[in-house]
């Protein structure tokens, strides 16, 4: 991986050819081809992480496995796939509380996870944390907002409030989470289109995902 990253494929591949068999060295494969630019190779070389033989893997190559399929899938368009094995990495990787796997991926992993947020999951909180993650510079607080472009920072309750909007949950439920009246969180949620200039939850949230705010 260290050779791949500083661009020597050639490298890279004698070290994976001198390793051996196995799924660890099949999916460093298959990254590589990804890199590479051939996906198609890749998505030939990536293991059946699925299958029952996957059961007796590593859990993190397992879960490795699965996000590159999820980011294979996406790329060639095929979105349900992509969130059907996003929906089962995460019921893997939950009970054990895996987090790491997904922040210090496979490029892409981020929008797909992000999607997943609108498209409904069974994890939302996890998700929702993992975007946040993923994110190079996360959000420290309002002063951040100011500094990634907005005229007025958001608040932090308001910064709380937007990552609810990601999901699929109304204002009601918003509340009732929040331990909050239903005309403060519609309060909260006005202030946050006029910030970020929206008209509607989707606006905001891309808004909102383009300064890297969620």
């Amino acid at each position: 991986q260290v050779r791949a990253a500083a661009g020597d494929a050639d490298g890279a591949r004698a070290l994976l050819d001198a390793t051996g068999d196995g799924p660890a060295p099949a999916l460093a494969s298959a990254r590589l081809l990804l890199r590479a630019g051939d996906a198609r190779a890749a998505e030939r070389t990536l293991p059946d992480w699925a299958g029952p033989g996957a059961a007796d893997w590593p859990l993190p190559v397992r879960l490795g496995a699965g996000l590159l399929d999820a980011v294979l899938a996406g790329g060639s368009g095929d979105a349900r796939r992509a969130g059907r094995a996003l929906e089962e990495v995460l019921a893997l990787a939950e009970p054990d509380g895996y987090r790491r796997v997904f922040t210090r991926t496979d490029p892409g992993v981020r929008d797909l996870l992000a999607a997943h947020l609108d498209s409904g999951t069974a994890y939302w909180a996890t998700v929702s944390e993992l975007v946040r993650g993923a994110d190079a510079q996360p959000v420290t607080g309002p002063a951040d907002g100011a500094a990634r472009g907005l005229d007025e920072p958001l608040t932090e309750r308001e910064l709380t409030i937007l990552r609810y909007l990601q999901s699929i949950l109304s204002n009601v439920e918003i509340a009732a989470e929040l331990s909050l009246s239903v005309n403060t969180v519609k309060t909260h949620v006005r202030n946050i289109y006029r910030k970020l200039d929206a008209t509607r939850r989707r606006d905001a949230v891309r808004r909102a995902r383009e300064l890297r705010l969620i």
